[in-house]
């Protein structure tokens, strides 16, 4: 496929997820602007290192090199040791899915260092009864703004896509990964709005 001519949008999940107090990573631009950096830097895309995926299927765009993006994506977790209070939530992340719990506080966010955009080619999309949201080549799934350039992915997401449950893509993890993440995430609290 030329470059040139991919087409790139967001999926209906991550526009609703990625916006500031919802205890996920969110940027102060346009979402035209966040794609215009995909597209930019498309070429340096690489896989996305969790699971068992292939670049044609999911690729990860790594806006950690003299872009300004610290200044525009915004991190949505706070260091466990820097909390003094959380409360939990019943969540559900989209209708058809099962509800889980979440803790969430109020406090600084750390400083975004390193931004990856994981997208979603278009026929990884409708993997396990997923849809698209246009007509587009690949679409933004997910915006992780963090500290850490190795931050894993969540462990609940893990077991989502592990087990295939609704709104999990079928992946395969090893049982280091999964006990990495357990352990990372153990020392995160999400920052959210409270409701």
């Amino acid at each position: 496929m030329d470059e040139q001519t991919v087409k790139f949008g967001f999926s209906d999940f991550a526009r609703t997820r990625h916006k500031k107090g919802t205890g996920h990573s969110w940027f102060d631009c346009s979402e035209e602007y966040v794609l215009k950096l995909v597209k930019d830097n498309w070429h340096k895309a690489v896989e996305s290192g969790f699971g068992d995926v292939d670049f044609d299927h999911v690729r990860v765009v790594e806006l950690n090199h003299g872009i300004h993006c610290p200044a525009v994506f915004r991190c949505a977790k706070v260091r466990l040791e820097d909390v003094g209070f959380v409360w939990a939530k019943v969540e559900r992340r989209q209708d058809n899915e099962k509800p889980y719990v979440k803790t969430y506080c109020h406090g600084e966010p750390l400083h975004s260092h390193f931004i990856k955009i994981v997208l979603y080619s278009k026929d990884e999309l409708l993997k396990n009864g997923g849809s698209r949201s246009g007509d587009y080549d690949w679409e933004i799934v997910c915006i992780i703004a963090s500290d850490d350039y190795h931050e894993p992915m969540h462990p609940l997401a893990m077991a989502r896509n592990f087990l295939e449950k609704e709104g999990g893509t079928p992946r395969e993890y090893t049982a280091h990964e999964f006990a990495d993440a357990i352990w990372y995430w153990s020392q995160y609290v999400t920052l959210k709005d409270k409701k």
